[in-house]
């Protein structure tokens, strides 16, 4: 339920306060913790840190009440942190002004709708997109300014008919991939003449290409991280790369190269994953589960993640998440921690 009203922001260290006017206090505080706008607030926030600051409700309003109250409120505290003061609020029509600019409002850049150029599927933003292909949208955002040619074995960029032939020109022009002149091939392979590599060096190169890179591992970690392959010519399937670089005596760099697109062929064959996906796509039991449990200590509240122990306290997901993983010792004044069943009788020891 949102919360309409006035606000106060204190500096537990200084006592310097900030007084804010909102029509959902909550999410308010939450803008407050992530982007400070305001150059003092900013200024002490770097300098004691988000937690230093108390959150508090000064008092419940109507809509219509919220000017009146604020000014009431700046007049009495004289709050330090704020820009305007009693005799300089808002007026009601720069606030509808300012209302409808924000009405509707979105990140231009997430937004844009976005354009594979294979299939022609257009998706309404970039996060779509991504989740089409099952890739970050951190990775979706870099390919469509030009730091990349493919994602997920597709091309991709900004829906904008006026603009597409231009986009797609680029494209097409855009190297395929960075390789090594004739010229500097020779160059180093002229370098390596002669050069002898000592016994200690020999050893070392040889227990690293000996090492198992999933040594410690489980066999269902193994199984988990590991995806099927296909043999197109034989139709054998196997459990992983290194499975099928063993049984053909091959190198896995190169079934790996094919997989990717890099090569042809490897061993004489082709290959390809047996779940149809790219070397880009990761399938579920791939990825990392982030959903630990979340105790407060000093309330026993349970929460089934960090991000949703944040939403229900209004503090930030870092905040807690430092906590949880040793960083600091509280947040928001109390103890957090990762909750498991065999855990409850050593709570009381934290606090």
């Amino acid at each position: 339920m949102k919360i309409i009203g006035i606000y106060c922001i204190t500096n537990t260290i200084t006592g310097d306060q900030y007084v804010g006017q909102s029509l959902d206090i909550k999410r308010r505080f939450n803008q407050h913790r992530r982007k400070q706008k305001n150059f003092k607030f900013r200024r002490d926030v770097e300098k004691y840190g988000i937690d230093s600051f108390k959150f508090e409700i000064l008092e419940e309003c109507k809509v219509e009440m919220l000017t009146e109250r604020e000014n009431y409120y700046l007049k009495l505290l004289k709050p330090y942190y704020n820009i305007k003061t009693e005799d300089q609020a808002i007026s009601e029509e720069a606030r509808q002004k300012l209302s409808k600019l924000q009405t509707g409002r979105k990140r231009p850049e997430i937004s844009k709708p976005v354009k594979c150029v294979e299939t022609g599927e257009i998706f309404p933003s970039i996060i779509a997109a991504a989740k089409s292909c099952n890739v970050a949208s951190s990775n979706m955002t870099m390919l469509l300014h030009g730091k990349g040619r493919t994602l997920g074995g597709f091309h991709w960029i900004f829906y904008d008919p006026e603009n597409e032939a231009a986009e797609l020109e680029r494209i097409r022009q855009m190297p395929e991939g960075r390789k090594n002149t004739p010229e500097s091939i020779e160059k180093m392979r002229k370098a390596k003449l002669g050069k002898v590599l000592t016994a200690a060096t020999r050893e070392k190169m040889r227990q690293a290409h000996s090492a198992n890179p999933c040594k410690g591992w489980t066999e269902e970690t193994i199984k988990k991280l590991s995806r099927e392959i296909i043999c197109i010519e034989t139709g054998e399937i196997f459990p992983s790369i290194k499975a099928a670089a063993e049984k053909y005596n091959l190198k896995a760099s190169n079934i790996s190269a094919v997989l990717a697109g890099n090569k042809n062929t490897a061993g004489g064959f082709h290959w390809k994953y047996a779940d149809g996906g790219t070397a880009q796509y990761r399938p579920d039991s791939m990825r990392r589960k982030n959903s630990k449990p979340v105790i407060c200590v000093e309330t026993g509240e349970i929460f089934p993640s960090v991000k949703a122990a944040a939403e229900s306290v209004g503090f930030t997901y870092t905040a807690i998440a430092m906590v949880v993983n040793g960083e600091r010792e509280k947040s928001g004044g109390y103890h957090w921690k990762y909750y498991f069943e065999n855990d409850d009788e050593n709570l009381a020891e934290m606090i």
